[in-house]
């Protein structure tokens, strides 16, 4: 399995992070917020698109691609480049379905994000509820404990996975991740964020 993993990945390898766009600033530069008021307002965030780097570690071993997460209320594509623009694997999907897609290989469906992802890449991750922790706030699909620092989510444990954000970035007037550390037991991701795009007006804090 850690073959495949190797494999699939080798053309994503890439080094260092993107710059931050202009209009995007770092936490420093953030003013402390009522986090009930912060939730609401990003709980109704419903089309976004998110350009990160992010580095896959199993078992001691790091892949690190450039990820591109478009979603559009339920519905998703979750695509992995590497340098150039060269195509990786692929995810699409909604709440009732979602599709693998690897250059060169006929498409997997199913119905389970991280069933698919184990099956074929070797690593799992939740889409469903990850669509919430990659915008600072917890999944409404099950129990959850949380830390803030600033009013702002620090330290999210949920169906077993820790998120960590050890930074956030002003994205017009709300407060996004910029840097979100995703684990569970062997397996971890860890997510530089570099560019935010909201696709609809965000209720203000």
């Amino acid at each position: 399995m850690k073959k495949i993993v190797s494999i699939l990945f080798a053309a994503l390898l890439i080094s260092g992070c993107a710059s931050t766009t202009p209009k995007q600033s770092d936490t420093a530069q953030l003013t402390p917020l009522n986090w009930q008021q912060h939730f609401n307002s990003i709980r109704s965030l419903q089309k976004w698109d998110a350009n990160a780097q992010i580095a896959i570690k199993i078992d001691q071993k790091t892949q690190k691609a450039k990820m591109i997460w478009q979603q559009n209320h339920n519905s998703y594509d979750i695509s992995f480049l590497g340098p150039f623009g060269q195509a990786g694997p692929k995810l699409s999907g909604d709440s009732q379905s979602v599709t693998l897609t690897i250059p060169r290989e006929a498409p997997l469906t199913g119905t389970n994000t991280s069933a698919l992802l184990q099956q074929r890449l070797g690593w799992q991750l939740p889409v469903e509820n990850a669509k919430y922790w990659i915008k600072g706030i917890p999944s409404p699909l099950s129990d959850s404990q949380l830390s803030l620092k600033d009013e702002r989510l620090y330290i999210l444990q949920q169906d077993g996975w820790t998120i960590t954000y050890d930074r956030y970035r002003q994205v017009a007037n709300q407060y996004l991740p910029a840097k979100i550390l995703i684990s569970r037991e062997k397996l971890r991701f860890l997510l530089v964020i570099y560019k935010w795009e909201i696709h609809q007006p965000l209720l203000e804090s």
